[in-house]
């Protein structure tokens, strides 16, 4: 069926594996699809530069999905206090048509500062997720029980332990976690459901029989991991091409070596850890040279992970598998339809997983071909200005999505959390003006330390401005931020105001037309951020 003017109806596609997929809603506004289409503009998506929110858009991600054989999306959710940001994509989700078509649950991406957590606040956010999501009939369970994954475990568990020792009580490691799960599922039950089926977001932990015991006794029933960037390096260095490195690996490895991460994460059959298919990585748009790259994707390849994994779950009786991710653009894991590969992806993941009718597969139809669309958010404002007071707005700066979070005006000034101290925090695209009419960057500004912990990068406190030009933009090869466009100076930590002064003139690269700018505060994890002004003065 199609409705005239609009996104034709769905029509599923399923086999006898579960298929899920990470879906990661990212782009808010322009300024993040800006930093993608600077680096890679040959990857735009068949939607466009996509508003994510729009329900329309939804309704076409929801048909591509079903369609290829994905029933659920793993969503990156984010609440930190009672805070929520990249809430667009759900809020939008739940005004689409074809919603029934699709479940969908929380990743609770919980990259939140030390103290963030609470008895209170866990009270606060299971009944956020009784009260909007676990009794919709999109909300995904598993024997009926509404599936939440925890990104890190590890931050529930310090500030459970810490709220724990304010009172007089020591936990042991482990406990904290526990004392949370155990009262979001209690809670759950009271109100009239099974429970809550706790997945863990294995990152950086060992797969032993041990690990996954204290993750049984902490409450959880499965895991997942979500991307597989470095650990096709580590694990298989007989793979490895000439001139890759730790940062730098072809997919074809990857391809090859995750057979062997899904046989040693298969120890435990009464836990399971759902076999990943890999969808690569490359997060260039917002690391510049720090980046992690896998290089040499292609469709035939994904279909051969495809393929194997579906080889793999027959083998040994898994139910469920997770494509990580389907569209982490910025990070350049993604399969959505785009200029490069078409429906190539999805039609790999289709013919490994799916059992095809005898009618054959659903038409790959676009927007483009029924007059639908565009999608693409506004352009981004290249506006001309050289000063900025904050007493309202932005006025033109966004937060790098890499280290900065939860970024908003407080009392006439631009404030945000510094979560990664390894990346520039924020940016502007301005209209292009000499660099030679101007000898200094002002900054007024405060940084304060987070009660719980500060960690400094580098050794040393600094703040640190970088420039680009049509000459030498930011994201070219030949811009090197540590020894080019940059200027640095130490930076107070000590939660009073204080003024900066740049002497961006003495930087030999301070020449030219300047058309972008990125701003760091400081090289520090874990402390908040007030600007009251910025000038080039």
């Amino acid at each position: 069926m199609t409705t005239k003017g609009y996104v034709p109806e769905p029509k599923p596609m399923k086999g006898p594996i579960e298929v899920s997929a990470f879906y990661y809603p990212g782009t808010e506004q322009m300024a993040e699809w800006d930093q993608v289409e600077q680096v890679y503009p040959h990857i735009k998506p068949l939607l466009g530069w996509y508003d994510e929110g729009n329900p329309e858009v939804i309704d076409w991600q929801i048909k591509w999905a079903v369609e290829h054989g994905i029933s659920s999306f793993c969503v990156d959710w984010y609440w930190n206090n009672g805070v929520q940001r990249l809430d667009h994509w759900v809020k939008g989700f739940y005004k689409a048509r074809y919603r029934k078509y699709l479940k969908w649950f929380v990743m609770w991406a919980n990259h939140n500062e030390p103290g963030a957590h609470s008895t209170q606040d866990q009270i606060n956010v299971t009944q956020f997720w009784l009260d909007n999501y676990f009794k919709t009939p999109e909300y995904y369970t598993i024997d009926g029980k509404p599936a939440v994954v925890v990104y890190a475990q590890e931050n529930l568990d310090r500030d459970f332990i810490a709220e724990a020792a304010a009172k007089g009580e020591t936990l042991q490691k482990g406990e904290g976690v526990k004392r949370a799960l155990e009262l979001s599922d209690r809670m759950v039950k009271e109100a009239g459901l099974p429970g809550i089926y706790f997945i863990d977001m294995n990152l950086r932990r060992t797969v032993d029989q041990a690990a996954i015991d204290a993750d049984k006794a902490a409450g959880y029933k499965a895991q997942v991991v979500y991307s597989f960037d470095r650990r096709a390096y580590s694990l298989a260095p007989d793979l490895r091409k000439p001139g890759d490195t730790e940062k730098r690996c072809s997919y074809e490895q990857v391809v090859e070596t995750v057979p062997r991460w899904w046989k040693m994460t298969t120890i435990d059959p009464s836990f399971p850890f759902w076999p990943i298919i890999p969808t690569g990585w490359d997060d260039t748009p917002r690391s510049f040279q720090l980046a992690h790259v896998i290089y040499g994707r292609t469709p035939e390849l994904f279909g051969k992970a495809c393929k194997a994994c579906r080889a793999f779950c027959e083998e040994t009786g898994a139910k469920r598998v997770i494509v990580a991710p389907i569209n982490e653009w910025q990070e350049g894991s993604y399969i959505e339809p785009n200029a490069e590969f078409g429906f190539g992806m999805l039609d790999a993941l289709r013919d490994a997983f799916c059992d095809r009718p005898a009618d054959g597969w659903p038409a790959n139809v676009t927007p483009q071909e029924l007059g639908l669309g565009p999608y693409d958010y506004p352009p981004m404002e290249h506006l001309a200005k050289t000063s900025w007071d904050f007493s309202r707005d932005m006025q033109g700066w966004y937060r790098n999505p890499y280290g900065t979070a939860y970024i908003k005006i407080v009392d006439g000034a631009m404030h945000f959390f510094r979560s990664n101290s390894n990346r520039f925090a924020v940016r502007t695209r301005v209209a292009p003006f000499d660099a030679s009419r101007f000898k200094a960057f002002k900054v007024r500004m405060r940084v304060t330390q987070n009660p719980h912990g500060l960690f400094p990068a580098a050794g040393k406190e600094e703040l640190a401005l970088i420039w680009g030009t049509p000459e030498l933009p930011i994201f070219s090869k030949e811009f090197v931020i540590s020894d080019k466009p940059v200027c640095r100076l130490p930076v107070k930590i000590d939660g009073e105001w204080h003024e900066y002064v740049l002497p961006v003139a003495e930087n030999p690269y301070w020449r030219g037309m300047v058309d972008e700018l990125w701003f760091d505060p400081a090289n520090l994890s874990m402390a908040y951020v007030d600007i009251a002004s910025m000038e080039l003065v």
